[in-house]
């Protein structure tokens, strides 16, 4: 806040716009303001701003910027700066010296300290303050450190302490009294009783560039966590003053097989080893990951912590590929490692590029369920270029679908663009110096605008950023010796967000933040460097390079595979490697490289498919089935190191069994079972049996082994038996029958002529009736004669008319009666017959 007294700021203020201009026109030439939205100029796609300009092509000289104290320059004190100068000319350089110049004004907007800074010709402005010791001759490929020194009452700042702020000096490098190369930094005037500020609090992103590096490239990762990117990583979050965007896949390195001392049989020895059982395999996390995520664990302190997406995978796209199995295990394993490291974040963070930033790239933040969004400022500030600069958070209107509000409000951090992308700089091929001073010309800048409200800046480097340890602990200790700034906790703004405290008015003195405050997703826009290198608005917002569907597509079947793999194992330690493999997979780091994701699936497939083959189902020559119900047998062998329960599908190309419900059984690590199946027969025939193994989910784990089956029932057996025994008792009946009742019983056959007449006129063959009379009237005869002589013996024979006469009246009687049968009659004889 200002440190003048409140009634005479107008007066004060009217002064500082008169010194401006006739300072810009005594010491710096002609000047134009400009107001702050022209300042920002138009917004484009150009190149970095925040680094350090490189001089011009035709400069015979490179310099770099060594060392610039102090922190703050007060009254009495001496600014002292020392310049690396090396000759890249072919020609030898002589009286070789570097000159200092300042302008006395103060910086009052930001764009002043980007112009100021990208401009690296030869500063001839006015008469040089100072210049340093002379270097008689510089060869060429030859360096030499060039030091200068000025006193606060050479450099001629104004001691009030309304004037305080950023001043503007340069190093020009001159050979034979031709200038021909400068840098131009910054330094901070702070006179006493001065005491304004403004409170800082950086989220370090602690996250790998890959997080499956353990895995598919070791000793690169080991180089990396021993002293490359990943111990300068550690090595800057374990600083007190700052927080954590944490990726949890840091907290849970992978568990991997270690390798035996003896190493691999000999192709001699192989032949003997193969009948012995393979020793289960032993696993462990690698050293490096594991000494960094405990190391991690126990540095948590007090700081704030919001969490990344496990691995960093990349919501968004999974999302809207569909890839409900990967996004829902990235989300549990989160969950999961949360837990076990006793680590509860203050949210779950997603992050939005300046030019991919608009209200439908929000909306899909929060859909995809984060719960609060890392946007930069200037996307939400209706004047990207305004001169006071807001605390970086606020809220927009959500509609989510998940996270935060579900439908109501989306809580936003919004860093600061620049003071981030110069951290970002911070790396080890950079000028760190002028980076270091940018940064405290920034935010004195900053402190020194015109409210009365507080402010929270937030500083998030990129999470591609490789910086270094070095680097950035100096520019972290340098904003911690700045008077003007005050530590403070990420924590603070989110609580700011959930408690609404909050002003939108600058000149505020109610002690709330000066905040974004409530937004609407019209309020939110795209951002970005434009090409005179300051943050603006952009035209439209450049559409985001989601993941590869397809490549999702392979990575999801391959983790439905894995995932079945687990569900049947007892450990699943083995499957910890692919599983990592397939969520670092999906990291929004390879957005625009669809090639990565599908060599990740390919990778953990391979893995996959040797660790099903190792669970196989032993298939038998056949089965032979002759009772009504069996248990079939099916033996099942597990080469894995750990017991797996899996459960036996087994299925029938015809419908002549009933096969029942398997129940589920272990199978010991590297050894083998019998799983019985239940097996109803129905009928006989020849079927084939389909039999697979699955998890007891249900979740397919073999390719399917097909094996016949001969089915015979018993219950057919017995009935053919018995039909044959019932056929022998009735034919042993019917013989016994027809000798009981005998031939004589039967009516006789009666023999002779067919009847002409009936022939000729039907065309049927029927019995002669007349003929048969006169056989049946002579048979008749002869059986009267034959009983006559019977009862009248020739010896007692009298003469005719004796008794024996009436007796042939009476038996002729009967025969002179006697009448045709018709031909009902006959037919009905002809049946019977």
């Amino acid at each position: 806040m200002p440190s003048s007294p409140p009634l005479v700021r107008p007066i004060l203020a009217a002064l500082l716009a008169v010194l401006l201009l006739t300072s810009s026109a005594l010491v710096s030439g002609p000047a134009t303001l400009l107001p702050a939205a022209d300042a920002a100029g138009p917004a484009g796609t150009g190149p970095s701003p925040e680094a350090p300009p490189d001089p011009p092509g035709d400069s015979p000289v490179s310099m770099d910027l060594v060392s610039l104290d102090p922190t703050s320059l007060a009254p009495g004190g001496m600014v002292q700066a020392e310049v690396e100068v090396t000759n890249t000319s072919s020609q030898p350089l002589s009286d070789v010296e570097l000159e200092l110049r300042t302008r006395t004004s103060r910086v009052t907007d930001r764009a002043m300290v980007a112009d100021w800074q990208a401009d690296s010709s030869p500063d001839t402005t006015g008469p040089a303050l100072t210049t340093s010791p002379e270097v008689p001759q510089l060869d060429p490929g030859e360096s030499a450190t060039l030091s200068i020194e000025a006193t606060a009452e050479e450099l001629a700042y104004s001691e009030e302490p309304y004037f305080w702020g950023t001043r503007r000096i340069s190093l020009t490098v001159v050979a034979d009294e031709e200038p021909l190369a400068a840098i131009r930094s910054f330094v901070v005037w702070r006179p006493a009783g001065t005491e304004d500020s403004i409170t800082q609090s950086v989220l370090l992103p602690v996250a790998a560039l890959d997080a499956s590096a353990p895995v598919t490239a070791p000793e690169a990762h080991a180089q990396s966590a021993e002293s490359g990117r990943l111990a300068s990583l550690e090595q800057l979050a374990l600083r007190e003053d700052v927080d954590w965007w944490l990726d949890p896949a840091l907290l849970d390195p992978p568990q991997l097989p270690v390798e035996s001392e003896e190493g691999t049989p000999a192709p001699d020895d192989a032949e003997d080893e193969e009948e012995a059982p393979e020793s289960p395999r032993e696993y462990e996390a690698p050293a490096p990951a594991s000494e960094m995520a405990d190391a991690l664990g126990q540095g948590v302190g007090d700081r704030t912590v919001l969490g990344m997406p496990y691995a960093r995978a990349d919501l968004v796209s999974l999302r809207e590929a569909g890839a409900d199995g990967v996004r829902s295990a990235a989300e549990e394993s989160a969950r999961s490692t949360w837990e076990e490291a006793d680590i509860a974040p203050r949210a779950s963070a997603m992050r939005l590029e300046g030019p991919n930033t608009d209200a439908a790239g929000l909306q899909r933040l929060a859909d995809a369920g984060a719960t609060t969004a890392i946007v930069p400022s200037t996307s939400l500030r209706a004047d990207a270029g305004s001169s006071v600069t807001p605390s970086s958070v606020g809220v927009v209107e959500s509609t989510a679908e998940g996270g935060a509000g579900s439908g109501s409000e989306l809580p936003v951090l919004a860093p600061d663009p620049v003071l981030s992308s110069e951290f970002s700089q911070l790396t080890s091929d950079s000028d760190t110096e002028q980076t270091r001073q940018r940064l405290l010309a920034e935010t004195a800048t900053i402190a020194s605008e015109y409210t009365d409200a507080p402010r929270h800046l937030l500083i998030a480097p990129d999470p591609e950023a490789s910086l270094d340890a070095a680097a950035a602990e100096s520019a972290l200790d340098a904003l911690a010796a700045a008077p003007w700034v005050e530590p403070g906790r990420t924590g603070d703004l989110l609580d700011a967000a959930d408690h609404r405290s909050w002003t939108t008015d600058p000149q505020s003195e109610s002690g709330e933040l000066l905040a974004l405050g409530r937004l609407s997703m019209r309020d939110v826009r795209p951002s970005g460097p434009g090409q005179n290198g300051r943050w603006g608005h952009l035209d439209e917002a450049e559409s985001p390079q989601l993941l590869d569907p397809d490549a999702l597509a392979d990575l999801e079947g391959t983790w439905n595979r894995l995932d079945a793999l687990g569900a049947a194992m007892e450990d699943d330690t083995p499957l910890e490697a692919p599983r990592l493999e397939v969520l670092a997979g999906t990291s929004v780091r390879w957005r625009g490289s669809p090639e990565v994701p599908a060599e990740r699936a390919q990778d953990a497939a391979a893995v996959s498919d040797e660790l099903q083959e190792k669970i196989q189902v032993v298939p038998a020559s056949g089965y032979n089935l002759i009772s009504d119900s069996v248990g079939v047998p099916i033996t099942i062998t597990n080469q894995l190191d750990t017991p797996i329960r899996v459960r036996t599908a087994v299925s029938s190309d015809r419908p002549l069994v009933r096969i029942g419900e398997a129940p589920v059984v272990e199978v010991p690590a590297q050894g083998q079972v019998d799983a019985t199946v239940p097996v109803e027969a129905i009928a006989n025939g020849t079927v084939t049996l389909t039999t697979v193994l699955t998890a007891e989910d249900g979740q397919r784990l073999t390719e399917p082994v097909d094996v016949p089956l001969t089915v015979n029932p018993a219950w057919e057996n017995w009935t053919t038996l018995l039909l044959v025994i019932a056929m022998g008792v009735l034919m042993v009946v019917g013989v016994a029958r027809a000798r009981r009742t005998g031939s004589a019983t039967r009516a006789p056959a009666v023999h002779g002529p067919e009847d002409p007449v009936e022939l000729s006129r039907t065309g049927r063959s029927m019995l002669d009736t007349t003929a048969t009379e006169a056989v049946v009237a002579e048979d008749d005869e002869a059986e009267q004669h034959s009983e006559d002589e019977e009862r009248d013996p020739p010896g007692d024979s009298g003469p005719p008319g004796a008794a024996g006469e009436p007796r042939r009246g009476r038996r002729s009687g009967p025969a002179t009666h006697r009448r045709p049968m018709n031909d009902h009659e006959h037919h009905h004889g002809e049946e019977e017959t």
